[in-house]
């Protein structure tokens, strides 16, 4: 067995979904308890932290997909291309268009560049393919809180991102299961 198989990434992926949820829940009880701080104000302190959610588990598939093309190379096989292997699921695809990971690595991407955007990217902009993916499952430059819309998708309406880590741990396990 290749050290690389291990997913050693997993458990500091777990810490920081943790670390999210719990302040996914203090902003909800600030929603219950602080007089002014509204459903819009959630929303507005949630979508960050969501965010940052995309971006863990966008890193974690970063890396795995670097242990994948480790353990292959080891083996004599060729590198897998990192879209390739975002295209692989063993779930079938959101609202039957994309992968939970091309969704994942879309938001996150969305979360880190959408501010340097001077518009919604088409064409042959830069991120196109990323705003490609959210438009395929109804996220587009009109939805006021991008990565809570993906969240919902991903996790249901009770965001808990704990859904994320178990998302991405799936995915790779099939992921070392489908291309080695």
């Amino acid at each position: 067995m290749h050290i690389r198989e291990i997913d050693r990434r997993v458990g500091p992926l777990h810490d920081v979904i943790v670390g999210i949820d719990a302040g996914l829940a203090a902003i909800h009880e600030r929603l219950n308890s602080e007089e002014g701080f509204d459903g819009t104000s959630a929303r507005e302190h949630v979508e960050p932290l969501l965010g940052l959610a995309f971006v863990a588990a966008q890193s974690y598939a970063l890396g795995s997909v670097s242990d994948l093309n480790a353990v292959a190379t080891s083996r004599g096989r060729g590198k897998r291309e990192k879209l390739a292997c975002y295209a692989c699921d063993p779930m079938p695809p959101v609202k039957g268009v994309v992968t939970r990971m091309q969704l994942i690595n879309a938001s996150a991407n969305y979360f880190k560049h959408h501010d340097e955007w001077e518009r919604w990217p088409t064409g042959r902009d830069r991120g196109v393919h990323d705003t490609t993916i959210l438009g395929g499952v109804g996220i587009t430059e009109m939805t006021e809180f991008p990565c809570i819309a993906a969240i919902d998708l991903l996790c249901g309406t009770s965001w808990e991102t704990i859904v994320l880590h178990q998302t991405a741990k799936e995915w790779r396990a099939h992921l070392f299961t489908r291309l080695l």
